[in-house]
């Protein structure tokens, strides 16, 4: 299964045989069950994972005063998507968020220091890096341009258009929370559907 995940890679950007040999080593894999928490509050996330199969979530607590806190989702990591607490893997600093498997998963991770291993070794990784973190980056500016931009209900539309699968696949409550809408909102939105 790791040899599928560096085709994927190689689509990205093409890396030759002694580089993909190294990175395979470097891959490990494992299947989880639903509800996982991969990374709590207050690790360092020292793991960047892929979903060969699955689904993820990453979120985090406010502390809304009087003992209230709420949950909210940042973002979602389905079938063939990257994804880390970023700020803690960057920096090494205790996360801020957590991530949960919302599916029984099969994933791919590597460390931290095996990718930076790789980066340092082979310049063609560290452009792999860059390109996925560049696509990642316009994805996030997209996600907040729309949260910007448009009423509860044009989010929801258009979270419903643009991921269809998800909108099927999580639940109501998560994705309000993805959205900075009530759950309320979503299922008598959702209704129309």
């Amino acid at each position: 299964m790791p040899k599928e995940f560096l085709s994927f890679l190689a689509e990205v950007a093409p890396l030759n045989e002694t580089i993909q040999t190294d990175f395979l080593h470097k891959l490990k894999l494992i299947r989880v069950p639903q509800g996982k928490i991969l990374l709590s509050e207050g690790e360092i996330c020292d793991k960047l994972w892929f979903i060969k199969a699955g689904l993820a979530r990453g979120c985090y607590h406010i502390d809304r005063g009087a003992g209230r806190t709420d949950e909210v989702t940042e973002w979602f990591a389905r079938e063939n998507d990257f994804f880390h607490a970023f700020e803690s893997f960057v920096n090494e600093v205790p996360s801020r968020e957590f991530i949960e498997t919302l599916e029984a998963s099969t994933l791919i991770y590597i460390t931290r220091a095996d990718l930076y291993y790789l980066y340092a070794k082979y310049p063609e990784v560290c452009n792999l890096g860059r390109i996925i973190a560049e696509r990642h980056w316009l994805l996030h500016k997209e996600k907040l341009r729309e949260m910007r931009l448009h009423s509860a209900g044009e989010r929801l539309d258009i979270f419903h258009r643009q991921s269809r699968d998800l909108f099927l696949r999580v639940p109501q409550k998560y994705i309000a929370s993805y959205l900075g809408i009530s759950e309320n909102y979503v299922s008598k939105l959702k209704a129309r559907f």
